[in-house]
């Protein structure tokens, strides 16, 4: 399981925004995973809470967003790809050797939490 390093990869990529930003503690994440990322996005979400524990992303929800492969076929152009049947189109089975979406593992949205009265 290699979800663990990802989400201790994400909450220092998320806590570096927090400090750019001048802000104690973040609320939720919001995270883009391709459908060919090799990442299994119900382990991301289950490794996230004990990885985020005594950061600022503690007690953050965590919401993932898978993202289709993508591909390119030489008959039918862009075409979603099914995992099951690797890089071939679903309609004509064509080789689509080009990935153009779906391997991404991306942080794009950090929610901001308010800050404690005792923070203030």
């Amino acid at each position: 399981m290699h979800e663990a390093s990802i989400a201790l990869s994400l909450i220092d990529v998320a806590s570096e925004v927090l400090r750019e930003h001048g802000a104690a503690r973040a609320s939720a994440l919001t995270v883009r995973v391709g459908a060919w990322s090799s990442v299994v996005p119900e382990a991301l979400t289950a490794a996230f809470p004990a990885c985020a524990a005594g950061t600022p992303l503690e007690g953050a929800r965590l919401s993932v967003v898978t993202v289709p492969g993508v591909g390119e076929c030489p008959v039918h152009g862009r075409v979603t790809l099914d995992v099951k049947r690797g890089l071939r189109c679903p309609a004509c089975g064509a080789p689509t050797p080009t990935l153009l979406a779906g391997d991404e593992l991306e942080l794009d949205e950090i929610e901001l939490a308010e800050p404690d009265r005792e923070d203030l």
